[in-house]
This record gives C-alpha cells, structure tokens and sequence, in this order.
C-alpha cells in the first residue's frame, strides 16, 4: 500500500440505533466511491451499567491476512474494556501492528476524546476507513449527536504488519524436531 495512503479513525454518538444504522449505511455505500477505500466499522451498544457490546460489524479488508485486525485494534484502543474475549477484538494477525501505529501515530488527545464519546453514548459507531481522509469521512455521520474523525497514514505500518504476520505464522508452524 502507498505509505502516504490516509488512515481514518472515526467515533459518533447517537440517541438512537436508527440513526447510527442510517450512518452505517452510509459510510457502506461510499467504500466503492473511487478511489476504492478498505472499510472496517462497528455498531457499538452500551448497557445502563457500562457494559459495550458490538451489534453490527462489516469489514471489506476481511479477506486480507491483516484485514480483520483493522476494526479489533481500533475497538481495543478505544474500547478496553470489550477486551480479548469480544468476537470482534480477538486475536487477529496483525492486530497489535494497528494498535501500536494508531497509538503512536493519533493524537492522544483525539484517541481520548474518541474514546470518551464512545463511553459517553449509548449507541456508538466506530469506523476505520483506508484510503479516505478525516474530513471525507466525517460528513457521512450527519445523523450523530457528535462526531470525531481523526487520522493517520500507512507509512511505517508495512513494517510493523510484516513482523506481526511472520510471528503469528511462527507460532502456528509445528515443530519437525
């Protein structure tokens, strides 16, 4: 992939599943708008006593040996709390290659704001899109109480990605001896 290709993390809070469901829709419909962009997102409910649980997943780089890493990195960096048991976070090829580089690479106080929007709303919609900046992204979250989009590049990740497959691969190769 271009180094220089865009990275979007995107978080919206809404009052109702409706309106997240319509901005799911939406942010689904653009991924084949040239150019073409890997589109990872994420319906997140939240339960009166603070639990999250993901409702709604749908994931275009799903295919790629790093593809369902995407949204589980992005989850875990906002979402501690899911944690490794959730479907959707666990232990995917590549995962902690996309945890590192958002957390090195986002601002720690727009992962923050994120994150506390996300804690904050009791429907939350998470997206991670590839190839699209913030500010193509954010306009197709018009049904949220509040929205934060921010972003990275691919630049450095081809490297952090490689090391990561090749240990997963690793640990799967049984032993000859």
């Amino acid at each position: 992939m271009d180094v220089s290709a865009p990275i979007t993390l995107a978080v919206a809070g809404y009052r109702s599943p409706a309106r997240a469901e319509a901005d799911y829709d939406a942010v689904w419909r653009a991924r084949g708008e040239p150019p073409f962009s890997h589109t990872c997102l994420a319906i997140v409910l939240q339960d009166r006593a603070g639990t999250s649980r993901i409702e709604r997943t749908d994931n275009t780089a799903g295919a790629l040996a790093w593809g369902d890493a995407v949204l589980g990195a992005a989850l875990s960096v906002l979402l501690p709390r899911i944690g490794p048991g959730s479907p959707v976070i666990g232990d995917r090829d590549g995962q902690e290659a996309f945890i590192g580089h958002f957390r090195r690479h986002i601002d720690v106080t727009e992962l923050v704001s994120a994150a506390l929007l996300l804690d904050d709303s009791a429907v939350g919609l998470v997206v991670v899109v590839l190839n699209r900046r913030p500010d193509e992204v954010l306009p197709l979250l018009s049904h949220a109480g509040e929205a934060i989009a921010t972003g990275t590049s691919w630049a450095g990740l081809e490297d952090d990605l490689g090391h990561d497959l090749v240990r997963a691969v690793a640990g799967r190769v049984p032993s000859l001896t």
